[in-house]
Order: C-alpha cells, then sequence, then structure tokens
C-alpha cells in the first residue's frame, strides 16, 4: 500500500470521533435516498396490486382470435405468459353487461370473459379470447403491432385488441399523473438530499485536509506531487463511502420496511390496498452509485484546494489565517458587555471565517427547511379542512324532515344534536336551527334573551372565485349588525302523487321568489355543529322565527334539510339502523347518511401521515446538518487548545473563559438564525403564493416553528460548545502549550 494510503488510515483512526460522526453523515444521506426511491417502488408495488385485482394479470387481450391463427400470439418470442377465454356475447352476459363490456373494456377482469382457461378444449372449432402477458411491456406498442399485422395477413381483416391500461399505468409504461407526480416529488427531495449532503459533508474533508496540511507540505517537500496529495483526500472519502454506504443501504431498508408498516396501520381503511413492501435489484446500485457521486463530490473541492498549497506555506500552517488587522476590529460595545473574552471570541470568528461559515450553512439549512417545510404541513392541513371540513359531529344526515330527526334522538338517546330546515334562496341560506341547539349556539357568539325566536345570527364568510381560477375568502355586501337583510325565498308548489310503490311528494319551483326581511342581530366568524368550515354566508335562525306558511315552505324541499350529532352514546347501533334504511327506502326517497367520525378519522390519519414523511426528512437531513455542526466545532475548538492553555496561563479567569464560549455560541446562532429565518420565510411565503392559485386563506405566519427552530438551535450550539469545551479542560495547560498538533 502507498505510503500516502497509510497515512490516511493512521489519520482516520488517529480522530476516531471526527471520523466516526462523518460515516453517520454519510450513512444517513444513504439511508435518505434509498428510503425515498423505497417508498416510491412501494407505492408503485401498491397500484400494480390494486390494478390487478380490478382488471387483471395481463398487459393486453385479443379477441375472438380463431383457433388456428392462436398461434401466431402463443409463439410469438415476447409473449412470456398466456391463456385464454371464451368471448363475450350479448347472449351470454345479457344486454346490460355487454353494454357495459363494449363502452368500459377495461372492466373485462370483472365481467364474464375472464373465465379462465388454461387449455383449449381437445377439438375447439371457434374463436377464443387470449390474454398475454410480454416480456417487456415498454415495447408493448411495437409488440402488438406486429402481431396485430400478422393476424391481419393471416385472416383477412382486423382483430380487436383491448389493452389493460390500468396495469399498465402502474407499471410507468404508459403515462399515469399520479406516478409522475410521485416521480417528481422524489427527485425533488433526492436533490435536496444530495446538494445537502455535499454542503454538509465536505466541511468534514475540509477539515481533514487543514489538519493535515503540514503533513501534506511536508510530503510535498520530499517529492509528493499534487496529483498523490489529491488522491490522498479522495482515498479518504473512498474509505468513509465503503463503510457509511453499506450501513446506510442496510439502514434505509430497516426505515422502508418501518414506514410501509406506518403507513399500512394508519391507512388500512384509506388505500384500497395495503402497501407492500418492495426494493427492486436495481435500487441497491442507484443508491450506492448516488451516494458514492455525493461523496466524491463533497471530498473533491478539499482533494483540489489542498494539493494546491505551496509546501513552503503548508509548513508553516498560515494558509487558513490570511486576514488584515483593521478586519479584527471589534466594536467597544463587545469589549463593554462580554470584556475581553468576548473581544477574543469575536476576533477569533473573523479570523476563522470558513470554518465559522459552514457551521452557519447548516444551521442554516436546517432552520429554513424546517420552517418552510412547517408551513407546508399548515397549508395542506387548511386545505384539506376544506375540502374534507373538520367538524365536532359524528354524523350527518340529510333529507328528512324535523320528526324523523326527533325520532333518532329519543332512539339513540342523542343529546349533542342540531339540525337545519335550510331555505332555498336566491341570494343567502337561510338556516331555521332547532331551538335548543339555536340557544347554544346564540350564548357561544355573546347573546342571551328571553326571545331566542327573534334572533338572527348571520357568519358573513365566503370562497369567491377569481379571474385567475383561484378562490379567496370574501364578504357578502348588504350584511350589518342591527339592520334588515332582504332573502328572496324560492317557492315550491308541493303535490302528493300515487303510483305501485306508494304515496309521494313531488315539487316545483314556482317563478317569483317571496321577499322576506330579516333583522341581523349579530355577524360572527363562529359556525354551529356540524357546519364548522363551510365557507358560505349563512343567516341561522330558530325554527319558530318563521311564519307557519314560510317554515312549510322550507320543509317542502326536503333534501335541504341536514342534521348532526356528536357524543353518541351507541354509535354503532346507529350506524347499522341507518344503513339498513338505505339498502330499504325506495328509490324516491332521499335520506342520505354520512359517518363523519370515520371520514375525518381518515382525514387526520392522511395528515398524520404527511407529517411524519415531511418532518422526518427534515428531521434526518437536520441531523446530517449536525455531524457536520459537531465536527466543525469541536474539531476547531480541539485546534485552538494551545490557544485556550496561553490565556489561562497568563490570568484569564474561569468566568471569563465560560463568558467568551458563550458569545462564540450567541454569534453561531445569531448569524444562523438571522440568516435562516428569513430564508425559511420566504420558503414559507412561496407555499403559500402556490396554494393561493387555488384557495387564499391569507399568509399564516409560523410562529411555532420559527420558536422552535430558536431553541433547538441554541441547544444544539450550547451543548456542542459544552462538550468540546470540557474535552480540552481535561488536558494540561503546560503540556498543551508544549504539543504541536491536537
Amino acid at each position: 500500500m502507498p505510503i500516502l494510503q497509510k497515512l490516511t488510515i493512521k489519520n482516520l483512526h488517529k480522530n476516531k470521533r471526527r471520523t466516526i460522526v462523518t460515516i453517520l453523515g454519510v450513512m444517513l444521506s444513504a439511508a435518505l435516498i434509498l428510503a425515498v426511491v423505497g417508498m416510491v417502488t412501494s407505492f408503485q408495488k401498491m397500484m400494480e396490486s390494486v390494478a390487478i385485482s380490478e382488471t387483471g394479470n395481463y398487459h393486453a387481450v385479443f379477441d375472438s382470435v380463431p383457433t388456428d391463427s392462436l398461434k401466431y400470439i402463443t409463439e410469438n418470442q415476447h409473449v412470456k405468459e398466456y391463456f385464454y377465454s371464451e368471448p363475450v356475447t350479448a347472449e351470454s352476459v345479457g344486454e346490460d353487461t355487454f353494454e357495459t363490456y363494449t363502452l368500459y373494456p377495461g372492466l373485462a377482469y370483472q365481467l364474464a370473459d375472464y373465465k379462465r382457461l388454461d387449455s383449449l378444449p381437445e377439438h375447439p372449432n371457434k374463436a377464443y379470447n387470449i390474454y398475454v402477458v410480454y416480456d417487456n411491456p415498454k415495447d408493448f406498442a411495437a409488440i402488438q403491432e406486429r402481431i396485430l399485422t400478422t393476424l391481419k395477413e393471416t385472416l383477412g381483416k382486423d382483430i380487436n385488441v383491448r389493452t389493460n391500461s390500468n396495469l399498465l399505468r402502474a407499471y410507468g409504461v404508459v403515462s399515469d399523473q399520479a406516478l409522475t407526480s410521485l416521480y417528481w416529488i422524489a427527485g425533488i427531495i433526492i436533490a435536496i438530499i444530495v446538494i445537502t449532503s455535499i454542503i454538509v459533508i465536505r466541511n468534514s474533508f475540509s477539515i481533514s485536509a487543514t489538519e493535515r496540511t503540514r503533513q501534506f507540505g511536508m510530503l510535498a517537500s520530499i517529492g509528493a506531487t499534487p496529483q498523490q496529495i489529491r488522491h490522498s483526500v479522495i482515498f479518504e472519502g473512498i474509505i468513509i463511502s465503503a463503510i457509511g454506504i453499506p450501513l446506510g443501504i442496510l439502514l434505509g431498508v430497516v426505515a422502508v420496511a418501518v414506514l410501509v408498516i406506518i403507513i399500512n396501520c394508519l391507512m388500512q381503511d384509506v388505500f384500497m390496498a395495503a402497501i407492500e413492501f418492495s426494493l427492486p435489484f436495481w435500487v441497491f446500485p442507484f443508491t450506492l452509485g448516488l451516494s458514492f457521486i455525493t461523496i466524491l463530490l463533497s471530498c473533491l473541492w478539499p482533494a483540489i484546494r489542498a494539493s494546491r498549497i505551496p509546501a513552503v506555506e503548508a509548513i508553516r500552517g498560515s494558509q487558513d489565517i490570511k486576514i488584515k488587522a483593521k478586519k479584527l476590529r471589534t466594536s467597544k460595545l463587545t469589549a463593554n458587555i462580554f470584556g475581553v473574552g468576548g473581544v477574543i471570541a469575536a476576533k477569533n470568528l473573523k479570523r476563522s471565517r470558513k470554518k465559522y461559515r459552514t457551521t452557519v450553512i447548516s444551521i442554516v439549512l436546517s432552520v429554513a427547511t424546517f420552517v418552510g417545510l412547517s408551513s407546508f404541513i399548515t397549508y395542506g392541513k387548511k386545505t384539506i379542512d376544506l375540502e374534507y371540513r373538520q367538524t365536532a359531529a359524528d354524523i350527518s344526515i340529510s333529507g328528512a324532515d324535523s320528526d324523523f330527526y326527533q325520532k333518532l334522538v329519543e332512539r339513540f338517546g342523542i343529546n349533542n344534536y342540531a339540525y337545519y330546515l335550510a331555505t332555498t334562496s336566491a341570494n343567502i341560506s337561510v338556516a331555521a336551527m332547532n331551538e335548543t341547539a339555536f340557544r347554544e349556539f346564540a350564548n357561544l357568539v355573546g347573546i342571551k334573551t328571553d326571545d331566542y325566536n327573534r334572533i338572527a345570527i348571520a357568519n358573513n364568510q365566503t370562497l369567491e372565485y377569481g379571474d385567475d381560477g383561484g378562490y379567496r375568502i370574501g364578504k357578502l355586501e348588504g350584511l350589518q349588525e342591527g339592520e334588515n337583510f332582504t332573502v328572496e325565498l324560492l317557492d315550491y308548489d308541493c303535490k302528493m302523487s300515487k303510483n305501485a310503490t306508494g304515496k309521494h311528494k313531488t315539487c316545483e319551483l314556482s317563478d317569483d321568489p317571496t321577499p322576506i326581511d330579516i333583522k341581523i342581530s349579530k355577524i360572527t366568524e363562529s359556525q354551529p355543529l356540524g357546519l364548522e368550515g363551510v365557507m358560505q354566508p349563512m343567516i341561522f335562525v330558530s325554527e319558530k322565527y318563521f311564519q307557519p306558511e314560510i317554515i312549510a315552505n322550507v320543509q317542502a324541499n326536503l333534501p335541504s334539510s341536514q342534521f348532526f350529532a356528536a357524543s353518541i352514546p351507541n354509535l354503532e347501533e346507529l350506524d347499522s339502523y341507518m344503513n339498513e334504511i338505505a339498502d330499504t327506502q325506495g328509490e324516491s326517497e332521499h335520506i342520505f347518511y354520512n359517518n363523519l367520525k370515520e371520514n375525518q378519522d381518515q382525514m387526520r390519519r392522511v395528515v398524520l401521515l404527511m407529517s411524519i414523511f415531511l418532518y422526518g426528512f427534515v428531521a434526518v437531513v437536520t441531523l446530517i446538518g449536525v455531524t457536520n455542526i459537531f465536527n466543525t466545532i469541536t474539531t476547531n475548538i480541539a485546534l485552538r487548545a494551545k490557544e485556550f492553555a496561553m490565556l489561562k496561563s497568563i490570568g484569564m479567569t474561569h468566568e471569563e473563559f465560560n463568558r467568551m464560549i458563550r458569545l462564540e455560541s450567541l454569534m453561531y446562532a445569531g448569524k444562523a438564525l438571522l440568516i435562516g429565518l428569513p430564508i425559511g420565510l420566504l420558503l414559507s411565503y412561496g407555499f403559500y403564493q402556490s396554494i393561493a392559485n387555488s384557495v387564499d386563506f391569507g399568509f399564516i405566519f409560523p410562529y411555532p416553528a420559527i420558536l422552535i427552530s430558536i431553541i433547538a438551535v441554541a441547544l444544539l450550539i450550547s451543548v456542542i460548545m459544552h462538550y468540546s469545551v470540557r474535552q480540552v479542560e481535561k488536558q494540561n495547560i503546560i503540556e498543551t502549550i508544549r504539543s504541536e498538533n491536537i
């Protein structure tokens, strides 16, 4: 083994702590890359399983191929598997099924023609459908074209072929929007991982090269070439890669397996099938190659820089500190507040700008990513709440009358409920609430009175459709507290009719709306039970607010009525009862039941899963950055051991020394936060602008994320600085001053 490689290995052994931390950073980077790719392949495998369960495990089916011509398909070198079925006809499956089969060929698997025949009858004398699996699905179009051409030349007519597009989309062979989006997201995340890893891991190799500068200078003075010195630093990267990348791949495999289990536990009622643990062979060389390129790029610049330093300058060790005295001047304010220790700390950071800068960059990346993705999660939750509005209600029922709702309340012992008989109006929705629920809502918004039947509460908040195609939160003009608002009620003419299934009510809209004036008692942003998150202006009144003839008109349009209930003591029993009604009601009835608790539970799990992925990503990226911060600060403190010993030998007290270290920590954290937080806010604003194109909630300032970032950075820097100083304080002052290196 060449002498330079031996020296490299010896140096890694000598600095075990930094070597282990660097390996940890490489390991996390490789694990994160494999985990991202592994989750994509696992999701894709799930899509394949769903496609197979829905439309069958085949790539194409050739319809009604005569027996004598089947050999042109079965003997094709690109057809890996095949099986037969009898053709579907209107006579065999019925007219309705055959029409569906004709319109939606993708449903072939679910219809009668998928009665699999592994072999043909001994004396077949008719045509068969043949299902095929190609050896290379990517070339399915070219293979099919050649087979169809051969069949046409033989039979003199065209044979119909139906492609299993669902399965081919899951393979990624046919363009699929969901899969394309998944690829793009994975690509962006991997790019972030690689760039972040290069930035933070590079510093570890820079530190190592800096420590070995004098050694490189001595080797250069006795004949070592720049190329040999460059290869020495790159060899260090190869050794780190040889240990860190395989460990990272193993960690990534474990991470994918754990994530698959977590997703299946959280999403068992959401996804159509369970996520399958899938890591194709190509994932491992891909991760290995990309991780190795990342490490190679990380150590390339330190290697080039080390090879360019002149031998004399390297031996003198003056290459890292080249600064004029005037640039080391500190303000009098620093001296007055922090004393001599503070001045020394400020001068040290100014003269060691490279180490200071790399540490700050690592913290900036972590802080900015955390603040930005926190905002992304916040807006994601807002959007989900709007699409699947969060409510305190457990169930909703619509289309029945108040008598039906009261029977439910009595039968199942429901105490917390509200029903709404909503008018159909030309300009605003008016909801007549049951008396008890309306009284509670009025008390909630600060109204207390003896006659709640004369109170009208308005929620004036709506989503307005903008010219750019997005929605904005707006107000309805004319709604003012204490003033009358004219509601134009749409009238219905209802008649009872009888047919074979019984009596039915039919209602027709009359030509002229009925105007009524409603005095607005209160305008609030609050919403009553079940309507939380509804973004449309509404007026709420008691069901006894209207005159009898008007409330009769309200109840005429029964589908507009809604019932919400929460804290139901026997929800499963009610659930079964409503499902039984849904199964037995006639076609003319329109009672709709929805288990909101189950739906919202699914949405909460989706949000939780999204948060786990995003915060997990931030945590791993931050850990990669922490390895760099740890290496930089600990090495910087260790390199200054002689300086600390000299300061103590000339009388620096323990309190002054601690003050100096605290100021350095404050400068690290302060500058990182001053840069990282604004960048994080820009990312937050960028996410806001991207979502505002569809729904504008207004910019939400990420106070919690900023507070967490400040506390986390302060703790991180203080803990690492304290650890580093404790290591230095263990050394003997005289021996440290006499020592030439760490």
